[in-house]
């Protein structure tokens, strides 16, 4: 074992240092690269480049070291292996294992050798490279901060300092002065400190005069943020970064500022890393170590490549996972330590797999990781654009190339994944064509296209798919998939275009019922599809030939045409609609309709041209309508559309249209609905009409909205109903447009509230205001409203032990006013009800007792509005207790209310209101019993005060049941009690059962005493729900059934709701949905029977068979005989509504082109 320890440093020793020695040249070439500007900039010479790097040179062989472990493993055992020199010392009886030991003995030397350097060595170095960096390559000695000197910081100020304590970095007696064009600041503080986000200066002053010289500003503060540049920052050399401390003053630093609560994230990281990066060497070896082994590295170019890759992987990972540590983002104390668990991890999981039967079997997938990875740039190799080929093997063969094995490729933004390769080359070395092979797929934006081969000639930069597949989305009613397989299929590499050939198309995912087969088909991605030649096939079986269909592939855009055939009456009808929007944004419409009467045989025909270009915030269209033979109402129109692309705005429509044969003229704009801040203003209607023979009909304006309103925190002010409306009023013919608006009908309709809220005042109200003026005549403008100013606030409270006493105070004011602004109204003289109250009031809490009482004073200003509406004076009073025992188990309170009417000042003030409350709560037997009675008195005669009514309600709680009565009692009536409101409550877990029924008391016969009794009920049964309502009505004679069912996982629910009457009729509907209504069966039906009328009012099915969805609608009597109502019947694409053939009152239509 010695003779291999030594044998082994010994062919180890020189790679070390040649890894190490690399990594120390790139690394200084690397810094004077990242300074080369500066350096340029301020002439530094070539000797004081030399300094800078010699101080940095201990912390470059501290980070270098494990790249030489690295280098120098790789490096001999690729020497041993491809010397057989491993195959050697294992006939001798030294296993693979074993050649571990030399290196790991090195490694862990050098883990010691590089603590020593970060804990000793590299602070004081990086310490000094700081200082030769601000003094050689920034030349800035003079921002070095001296006590008792001034510095200059840069951006004309100027920094003094009494005293430094470099250790801390804190700056004792400070003075910063800044000297501008127009002003002059003076900065005094005690002491100033970096802190978290910047520079503060505590406990000082500030001074500022202007040009002139005279003070302007004296300010004095606790603590003031310091603007100071970064790159004066950086020659502010009084404290030691983390990189510049050992690991005993890391240590000191985290415990100090940990106490003081501030982040230490940072020094932590940085206490960790000494530990980690010593330990880098150690990790490295086991690592490199193994894989070298396992892999069975014999060439020293493979050794310098893996060292690389390995280097990068590991020393990246460790700084990315430090910046996050120092973030907080991951546990700064792990963070650093993480590269090297999970790369010892690795190391150790190889190194126990050397000599066993798993890693042959992990050997070949490993291998494929180093497969051929070939960068072909233009000019110098095979492709004029730049391509990225990956596969495991590669060969050429005359002028062709061959790749095998999962081949990759990337070129102008296209994909290709396949087996294998084959590619010809010209005679200058460049790529002519290339085909693949196998497994093909091809991806290009959002276009994935599968083919057995694929042939793509990179001179005319095209691709040729043989035996492909692809599908195309587009979003109906929900996102729809179009299939479409190809025997070929073109398409330009760098367009979004494809050309297919023999061609189907369908959107059935599984069993397909139907498809489209195509002579060809050009494919617009994202926009839309053509295909020609056309067979619709069902089950295999043509049915139908068209020679053209169209299928748009836009969420948005229209579809690029369509063909709609009708037959009704003995008429043809044939709508064709071709929309297409150009790249300039530009869109055309044209649509022609023509209807052929088969017995008249005349046609009449409509064709529609629609031209629109961007303009401004929307779209510029011109129209034109012909008709034949009828040409009164061909049309010529220009028209603005806008809110084309405001999701919060409908769309919004200025037209000019005109008629040159009846010379009829329209101006019109809509505006469907306007979204504010405010809220929404809807029905923006204007239009004007005229002819030769004058004006026929003028809309000024139309405004409308149901919710518009201001909101201020909780206050506001909302108008629910706007209306504007200005029209022309009669035959305005021969009238000018003076006239007309002179003439005009206008309505105002405004009806809205207010709310406003201070912290004890409130004023609140409502308004409504209506306008109506025809010509010169106001016939209506009335204004009402109510308005209420309210002010309530605990003047004086004390609050001690068991005792609580309040001085309250509340006061409000009253104004409403109703008024007809013309005469002869109700209001037209204005009325107004006017009034002040004052109410002072003591409440006062004495723990089982309370009482309070309050005056209250109502002063009346002005009533022209309420008669009945007088002055008040009252005092208000009440008393109660309330208690509890047992554990609260037993409760009960009163409280007695009393209003007394104070005007009659000669005799004892009048009773006006009084009233008692209770409530008593009994817990007891796992039963909760509640009994509430609230009575008033009757107040007439002072001299007998009676309860006049009383208000009851019991409630009982046993266990799942719940009873609840309620009954008014009336003592002064004969009847005392006539009916008991009762609810039963019945709960298991989530179920419920609930009867709601009155009992009169009085009544004789059953169904008298409870003539109706309603239930709701809601099951659950092994995830199953059932709820709903049966009522028994009119005693007993009507029965209402709503009954709904939900399966559990299932797609579908029922639902039945019937009304019987008996001996009259029967009213039924049934109703059966899927999820997303996509199937569904309505059906509801009268059935009399007293004329034995039976009619269905609806019936409605709707059902997908795969790919098509049947949906049928017919209403029709079967009794006293059959009468069929309307009838409809559709065919059509699953949710693709569009795409039908249906039949119905309307006659035939086919649109599935």
């Amino acid at each position: 074992m010695k003779k291999l320890f030594k044998y082994v440093s010994k062919e180890f020793i020189p790679p070390f240092f040649m890894g190490l020695i690399a990594f120390i040249v790139f690394v200084s070439l690397e810094l004077l690269y990242q300074l080369s500007e500066i350096i340029v900039r301020n002439n530094v010479g070539f000797s004081k480049l030399l300094i800078l790097i010699w101080y940095h040179l201990p912390y470059f062989i501290s980070m270098g070291i494990p790249v030489g472990v690295l280098f120098g493993i790789f490096w001999v055992i690729s020497k041993l292996s491809s010397a057989n020199e491993i195959i050697a010392l294992q006939t001798l009886g030294i296993p693979m294992k074993k050649l571990i030991i030399p290196f790991m003995t090195i490694s862990l030397l050098l883990s010691f050798f590089t603590f020593a350097l970060f804990n000793t060595i590299v602070p004081v170095s990086n310490y000094k490279a700081k200082e030769a960096m601000a003094l050689y390559v920034y030349q800035r000695p003079q921002a070095q901060i001296e006590e008792n000197q001034f510095v200059d910081v840069g951006d004309g100020r100027y920094l003094f300092v009494k005293q430094i304590d470099r250790e801390s970095g804190i700056l004792y007696d400070v003075l910063l002065y800044e000297v501008k064009n127009d002003y002059t600041a003076v900065f005094n503080a005690q002491q100033a400190q970096k802190g978290p986000d910047g520079w503060y200066m505590k406990n000082g002053r500030m001074f500022r005069t202007n040009e002139d010289g005279f003070l302007d500003l004296d300010i004095t503060f606790d603590q003031l943020q310091l603007d100071i540049q970064e790159d004066v920052e950086e020659f502010l050399n009084f404290s030691k970064s983390a990189n510049e401390m050992t690991s005993k003053e890391l240590k000191e630093k985290i415990t100090t500022f940990s106490k003081l609560g501030l982040d230490v994230s940072g020094l932590i990281v940085s206490y960790q890393s000494k530990f980690a990066n010593s330990l880098a060497p150690l990790v490295i070896c086991i690592l490199g170590i193994a894989l070298s082994l396992f892999l069975n590295l014999t060439s020293k170019s493979w050794s310098v490549i893996t060292t690389f890759v390995l280097v990068i992987i590991y020393q990246g990972s460790g700084a990315w996972l430090s910046a996050l540590g120092k973030e907080h983002i991951i546990n700064p104390t792990i963070s650093v330590w993480i590269p090297n668990i999970i790369f010892g991890i690795i190391g150790t999981f190889l190194f126990l797999m050397l000599d066993t039967r798993v890693s042959y079997k992990l050997l070949e997938p490993l291998k494929r990781i180093f497969s051929v990875i070939l960068f072909i740039l233009v000019g110098s190799s095979f492709f004029s654009a730049p391509v990225n080929i990956t596969s495991e093997d590669f060969y050429l063969k005359d002028d062709l190339l061959f790749l095998e094995g999962n081949v990759y490729v990337e070129y102008e933004g296209s994909t290709i994944k396949a087996d294998s390769a084959q590619g010809e080359l010209n005679e200058d070395g460049t790529i002519k064509a290339a085909t693949f092979f196998g497994d093909i797929t091809y991806l290009y934006e959002d276009i994935s296209i599968q083919a057995s081969e694929i042939t793509v000639n990179f001179e005319e930069d095209s691709a040729v798919f043989v035996n492909s597949y692809t599908i195309q989305k587009y979003k109906a009613e929900k996102e729809i998939e179009v299939r479409i397989w190809s025997e070929s299929m073109e398409k330009p590499m760098q367009e979004n275009i494809i050309e297919t050939n023999q061609t189907k198309l369908t959107t059935c995912e599984d069993c397909i019922t139907y498809y489209f087969s195509a002579r060809k088909v050009d494919i617009f991605p994202g926009y839309f599809l053509i295909a020609r030649d056309v067979v619709l096939s069902f089950f295999g079986v043509p049915v139908l030939y068209l020679p053209f269909y169209f299928q748009s592939l836009s969420e948005d855009e229209e579809e690029p045409m369509s063909l709609t055939f009708g037959y009704d009456n003995n008429e043809f009808s044939l709508l064709t609609e071709i929309n297409y929007k150009f790249e300039n944004g530009s869109k055309v419409h044209l649509s022609y309709n023509t209807a052929n009467d088969l017995i008249t045989q005349e046609t009449d025909q409509e064709v529609t041209l629609k031209y629109g270009v961007p303009f401004l915030y929307g779209s510029l269209y011109l129209s034109t309508g012909l008709n034949s033979p009828d040409t009164n109402d061909n049309n010529l129109g220009v028209s603005y559309q806008f809110f084309e692309d405001n999701e919060v705005s409908e769309i919004a429509k200025l037209e000019l249209k005109v008629q040159p044969a009846t010379k009829e003229k329209s101006l019109s704009l809509n505006i469907p609905k306007l979204e504010t801040n405010l809220g929404d203003l809807k029905n923006i209607h204007s239009h004007i009409y005229w002819d030769s023979k004058g004006f026929d009909d003028i809309l000024f304006l139309n405004v409308e909205s149901q919710a518009f309103q201001k909101k201020y925190g909780r206050s506001l002010i909302s108008l629910s109903k706007l209306k504007l409306n200005s029209h022309s009023y009669g035959d305005i013919s021969n009238l000018s447009m003076d006239q007309i608006w002179d003439t005009k009908e206008s309505e105002i309709d405004i009806e809205g509230k207010y709310n406003f809220y201070e912290t004890f005042a409130r004023m609140y109200g409502d308004f409504d205001y209506a306008y109506t003026t025809v010509a010169t005549e106001t016939t209506k403008n009335r204004l009402e409203t109510k308005n209420t100013f309210s002010y309530k606030d605990t003047l004086y409270e004390i609050d001690r032990n068991n005792f609580d006493l309040k001085f309250n105070m509340e006061d409000s004011i009253h104004f409403n006013y109703n008024n007809d602004f013309i005469p002869g109204e109700e209001y037209s003289s204005g009325k107004t009800l006017f009034d002040y109250s004052l109410e002072p009031g003591l409440e006062i809490d004495l723990g089982v007792f309370e009482f309070g009482n309050s005056l209250e004073y109502v002063k009346v200003l002005e009533n022209s509005l309420t008669p009945s509406a007088t002055d008040e004076l009252n005092y208000n009073d009440y008393v109660g207790y309330s208690f509890s025992l047992f554990e609260k188990n037993f409760t009960n309170s009163a409280k007695l209310n009393r209003s007394f009417d104070l005007r009659n000042a000669e005799n004892s003030p009048d009773l006006q209101e009084m009233e008692l409350q209770t409530q008593t709560n009994i817990n007891l037997l796992n039963t909760k019993n509640t009994l509430q009675t609230q009575t008033k008195f009757d107040t007439t005669d002072p001299n007998t005060i009676q309860p006049d009514t009383t208000n009851i309600k019991l409630t009982n709680v046993i266990g799942p049941l719940t009873h609840r009565s309620e009954f008014d009692y009336g003592h002064q009536e004969e009847i005392k009690v006539d009916y008991i409101e009762n609810r039963e409550i019945l709960r298991y877990n989530r179920n419920r059962l609930q009867l709601d029924y009155r009992y009169y008391i009085h009544e004789q016969t059953f169904t008298k005493k409870i003539p109706e009794v309603l239930t709701y009920f809601l099951f659950y049964y092994e995830g199953n729900k059932i709820y709903g309502d049966f009522d028994m009505k009119e005693e007993y004679t009507v029965y209402d059934l709503d009954l709904n069912f939900l399966e559990k996982s299932s797609n579908y629910s029922f639902g039945i709701d019937t009304t019987y009457r008996i001996s009259e009729s029967l009213e039924t509907g049934f109703d059966i949905n899927n999820r997303d209504k996509s199937e569904f069966a309505k059906i509801n039906f009268d059935y009399n029977i007293e004329d034995q009328s039976w009619d269905f009012t609806e019936f409605e099915i709707q059902k997908k068979i795969v790919c098509w969805t049947l949906n049928v609608q017919t209403k029709f009597s079967l009794l006293p005989q059959f009468d069929l109502a309307s009838f409809r019947i559709s065919f059509f694409i699953n949710y693709i509504p569009d795409k039908n053939i249906s039949y119905g009152d309307d006659g035939f239509e086919f649109g599935l082109m």
